[in-house]
């Protein structure tokens, strides 16, 4: 079973198929069995961060080796605009798809900025030392006009800091197509499209020098336009099934960068 534990209170149309639940399990196990005691970018591994060699499940029935994922995010995460959060958040969703083995620690804070992951959420991941980790950070800068230029530098901060400071493999989500968003409605569409787009080369910039990978939720999750009750009654947050599907879009990268 996945635990999971809250450190805080409070594109176009086309489906993608979810990944079998044991076969990620297996590439999960596969590769961090192989990345053990060095980077995922081939960095000798320090004595600060370091990953315990998973042993090879045997056939009596000993428990399988535990992964930790550690999820960095916001109201989403949480599961802000799910039917329960605590159930339904898509990190959540995501780490029983993995399968038994993974353990979930999920960070999210709503209204989370990515300044406010560096200071309060980044610190706890880097105790924790993860196998895996997630980040979907954005949507809130913007909202709350953060400027393109402090967006840069912090998600280039956060993402170079699990890089040289853990050994986990990190999938960062870049921004969806916000347009299609209810909550943004009265926003200019021109410039908001615009604005993503800059802001996702920015988070591609950063995840290409950091060794992360970039789950393309602009393109994947495009298919809001044609499903609209992937957004809940607040027009920003996903809803029950739109969690379903954001994770379900995470599995599918995770499962293709580690096959």
């Amino acid at each position: 079973m996945c635990d999971q534990q809250m450190s805080h209170g409070g594109g176009r149309g086309r489906y993608l198929p979810r990944p079998p639940r044991v076969l990620l399990a297996l590439l999960l196990l596969s590769l961090l069995s192989a990345c053990a005691g060095s980077s995922p970018n081939g960095r000798a591994t320090s004595t600060a961060a370091t990953t315990t060699p998973l042993p090879t499940p045997n056939v009596t029935g000993t428990p399988a080796p535990r992964i930790s994922y550690v999820a960095i995010g916001a109201s989403d995460a949480y599961g802000v605009g799910t039917t329960q959060p605590a159930r339904d958040n898509w990190p959540a969703v995501l780490a029983a798809s993995l399968g038994p083995a993974v353990h979930l620690t999920n960070l999210g804070i709503p209204g989370a900025t990515v300044a406010l992951a560096v200071r309060d959420e980044l610190p706890v991941a880097l105790h924790l030392q993860p196998d895996l980790v997630t980040v979907l950070l954005g949507i809130n800068d913007l909202d709350d006009g953060v400027s393109g230029a402090a967006f840069d530098a912090q998600i280039h901060e956060l993402l170079a800091t699990l890089h040289g400071q853990t050994t986990a493999r990190v999938f960062i989500g870049n921004l969806p197509d916000l347009a299609l968003l209810p909550h943004f409605a009265t926003r200019d569409p021109v410039a908001l499209h615009a604005q993503v787009l800059t802001w996702n080369h920015d988070i591609a910039r950063a995840a290409a020098a950091e060794g992360a990978t970039v789950v393309d939720l602009f393109d994947d999750w495009g298919e809001l336009a044609q499903h609209p009750e992937f957004v809940s009654a607040d027009g920003l947050h996903p809803s029950t099934l739109g969690a379903a599907r954001l994770a379900a879009v995470f599995a599918t990268a995770i499962a293709a960068a580690i096959a």
